[in-house]
């Protein structure tokens, strides 16, 4: 009863976000004739029942109003939806010879906002709802791994919570560490109690999200598709182009707030450089010089002496390659690290080329050796300003978890997956938590 409780109120706030949507579309197209000479709009656009039912019939045969998506993958389906709305209501316009009676300008606003509207507002809705206890599945998990069990049952978005007894209504099986043999009993064992079971896959470090599943009748037979996107000439082209757009584009804000740190940097010492320039690993191993703000004092000398003091600071140092105390560090390059301005010079990076936004961290030189047999992987691709490891939440992700997590990025590159990274990244830096 609660599934399909949930599943009305969920549908009532998706139209209830398209009616939204399509006011504020028409509203901006009414401010915008103050000023250009366009046709009239009026607000008969929102009793256009063909957005609406285009909109829930495609979301709820992407499973968005019967399953329980991770926020990003859900998104992901609703921003696939609103531009698979789009194309299908303005080819059914066209074909009925009514395009012309519509304004193609707010059509696409309309399917625009609700792609940033309707994610929004399930963000708070399924939080209410599992609030008063709608939006809860009692599930059961077999695993060793802590960290995905706390994943499941601490995220509200998915609304698993523990069962109390044997009975449950989900089975979430980790697959990492069992055989074949091991798998398929423990499946055989709990499908017939279980209304879903779902289990990860063997192979580990795949984004299967992405993957194409065929079915092969015949042998009973399931197979795999994975592609490696970034070797596609078009998505290295569409990559660059978005970096070096975003980069011009937003010039005008990053650009003052470049300079006037420039002066804060020569007002506090002004004997010191104003950038730090640094050799990084690029793009197939080729060097560069990667940009910062110096966010340490010039002179040095007291380090040998620091770290005779602190032996605790050299074994954490072998471990993360930082220091948790790191005496070296300014006030203002405290602040510009704990709000990671001191990266902002990496944008002149992206436009010489070297960088993307959005990418593996820019190893250091000497660093390579450590990298090991993943550095073909990890240096494929342009290092990038943020990436997976500024996003984790985590600060303390040992060297060798950052090598995994730029492995990873460089296996499952999707542009969907960058965008999120740098919401993402936005999201971390206005809370005031850059990665250091």
């Amino acid at each position: 009863m609660n599934k399909f409780l949930s599943a009305v109120v969920l549908i009532l706030i998706d139209v209830i976000s398209i009616f939204i949507s399509i006011f504020m579309a028409v509203s901006l197209r009414k401010i915008l004739n103050l000023f250009f000479d366009v046709p009239v709009i009026d607000y008969s656009y929102l009793l256009f029942v063909s957005v609406y039912i285009t909109f829930i019939f495609i979301l709820g045969y992407f499973g968005v109003y019967t399953k329980r998506f991770d926020f990003w993958h859900e998104t992901r389906l609703v921003v696939k939806s609103s531009f698979l709305s789009f194309a299908i209501l303005l080819a059914g316009l066209m074909l009925g010879q009514n395009s012309g009676y519509y304004s193609r300008s707010t059509l696409v606003l309309i399917f625009l906002l609700t792609a940033i509207i309707i994610p929004i507002s399930k963000l708070f809705v399924k939080r209410f709802l599992f609030g008063i206890g709608l939006w809860k599945d009692t599930a059961k998990v077999i695993t060793d791994n802590e960290n995905f069990k706390a994943a499941l049952f601490e995220d509200y978005y998915l609304g698993y919570v523990k069962s109390s007894d044997s009975k449950h209504n989900t089975l979430f099986i980790d697959s990492v560490n069992l055989n074949k043999d091991t798998l398929n009993k423990i499946i055989e064992d709990n499908i017939r109690n279980s209304r879903e079971i779902i289990f990860t896959p063997v192979l580990n470090g795949y984004d299967f999200s992405q993957a194409n599943i065929y079915n092969m009748f015949n042998s009973r037979t399931n197979v795999f598709t994975l592609e490696n996107k970034l070797l596609s000439k078009l998505n290295k082209i569409i990559k660059a182009a978005i970096d070096y757009m975003l980069v011009v584009c937003s010039i005008f804000f990053w650009g003052p707030v470049l300079i006037l740190i420039a002066f804060w940097l020569k007002r506090e010492e002004p004997k010191g450089d104003i950038l730090f320039k640094q050799r990084r690993l690029g793009i197939n191993g080729k060097e560069f010089f990667c940009y910062k703000f110096r966010t340490m004092h010039s002179d040095q000398s007291f380090m040998p002496k620091w770290l005779e003091n602190h032996p605790e600071e050299k074994a954490y140092y072998e471990i993360y390659h930082k220091y948790m105390h790191d005496p070296r560090i300014t006030k203002v390059g405290e602040f510009l690290r704990k709000t990671s301005l001191d990266e902002l010079p990496q944008l002149l990076n992206v436009l010489r080329g070297e960088m993307s936004l959005i990418g593996p961290r820019p190893y250091m030189v000497i660093e390579k050796k450590d990298i090991g047999r993943k550095a073909p992987l990890v240096l494929a691709v342009k290092p990038g300003i943020t990436g997976l490891w500024q996003v984790s939440g985590r600060s303390d992700i040992g060297f060798n978890e950052r090598v995994e997590m730029d492995v990873w990025y460089m296996k499952n590159w999707s542009l969907w997956n960058d965008i999120v990274i740098l919401l993402k990244t936005i999201s971390t830096v206005l809370g005031r938590g850059g990665a250091r």
